[in-house]
């Protein structure tokens, strides 16, 4: 068992879909936020529980005739070496999902990792074969225990890599540990134990079943110390599963952060600078200034403002009418997350 630079525990081999996740280079693609499970721990917003599409929180729409252009080019700003099917449960949308792996597949080919969250309950022998066909890679199930011998038995035989992910309940070590030697009888090849998170949707459910909040705000106290337990059990028991502890800082430090920072450094303006978050730092100025005293390069025109580099402070701090500078989101929406009035 040993503890990765990231916050991760794991015994074994960390999953192909955990391993490029953290190193930022997973897209995830939303693809609806329905779900047949009603989770009490489940961190989704509400405005997120509806049949929406998302990549990289950016909305698409999936009826649109330049969806798959649209799809494909947020990967490539990304710079990505795979996906992440997520929800809700996806496969509340076969179609929909199995449509998404098949563009995935056949624009950036095999080698495109893309592993996919279910709870199962709509796993049978007709759908496992389209996933396989259509390329899925790697599924991540989060089954009610009653139900995990159907799932298995769907599963059986499958070129499927397939495995357990559920949340690390303090309280529940007994039938965590019951249903992960249960699941590795079955076949399930890995488990991915993931840290309780504390959302502003799921708070008031999880502190009135006696949960507490970290003081990280994120996470609840002995959630980690819980899933430890059961993988030192596991441990003396010789399992042969790869086992996961994934901590909630992940999804925004690596997940989240390192593919903002790629994508920052790709989309950037010659103009723009990147920090260390994958913001997007520019000067917009309203001036009279000649603009042939400015390389073409370093500046670009929306109305009246001049959007140039900070570099430039400088040279038009006394040519102005306004000088600020701007911090931006790299995403589409270009979000400002950030403004210092420089003049007057």
């Amino acid at each position: 068992m040993r503890k990765l630079p990231t916050g991760s525990v794991v015994i074994g081999n960390l999953p192909k879909g955990c391993e490029l996740c953290q190193r930022g280079l997973k897209t995830v693609i939303f693809v609806t936020g329905l779900c047949f499970s009603r989770c009490f721990y489940c961190p989704l917003s509400r405005e997120r529980r509806r049949d929406v599409f998302l990549i990289n929180e950016v909305k698409l729409s999936y009826k649109e005739n330049d969806f798959t252009s649209k799809l494909i080019a947020e990967i490539y700003r990304s710079a990505s070496l795979g996906a992440s099917l997520t929800g809700g449960d996806p496969l509340v949308r076969p179609e929909r999902t199995l449509k998404v792996i098949k563009i995935l597949k056949e624009f950036f080919g095999e080698k495109f990792h893309i592993h996919m969250y279910t709870t199962g309950k709509s796993l049978n022998s007709d759908i496992v074969n389209k996933l396989e066909k259509a390329g899925l890679d790697e599924l991540r199930i989060h089954p009610v225990a009653r139900e995990l011998v159907e799932i298995a038995s769907v599963l059986k035989g499958s070129s499927l890599n397939y495995g357990l992910e559920i949340p690390s309940l303090p309280g529940k070590e007994r039938d965590m540990l019951d249903l992960i030697r249960k699941a590795e009888k079955l076949g399930f090849m890995f488990v991915n134990i993931n840290e309780l998170e504390f959302s502003e949707e799921n708070s008031i459910a999880l502190l009135q079943r006696g949960y507490v909040m970290s003081q990280d705000y994120i996470s609840a106290v002995r959630s980690k110390e819980t899933a430890i337990r059961v993988m030192e059990e596991l441990k003396k028991e010789g399992t042969s599963m790869d086992i996961h502890f994934c901590p909630v800082i992940i999804k925004d430090k690596y997940q989240t952060g390192l593919r903002h920072f790629r994508r920052g450094q790709i989309v950037a303006k010659p103009y723009e600078k990147v920090t260390d978050s994958g913001t997007l730092i520019s000067l917009e100025v309203e001036t009279d200034f000649p603009l042939k005293d400015i390389p073409r390069v370093l500046y670009e025109k929306r109305g009246k403002v001049l959007v140039t580099s900070t570099h430039l402070i400088p040279l038009l701090k006394d040519k102005t009418v306004s000088l600020k500078i701007v911090e931006r989101q790299s995403s589409a929406e270009g979000l400002i997350t950030y403004v210092e009035p420089i003049y007057p």
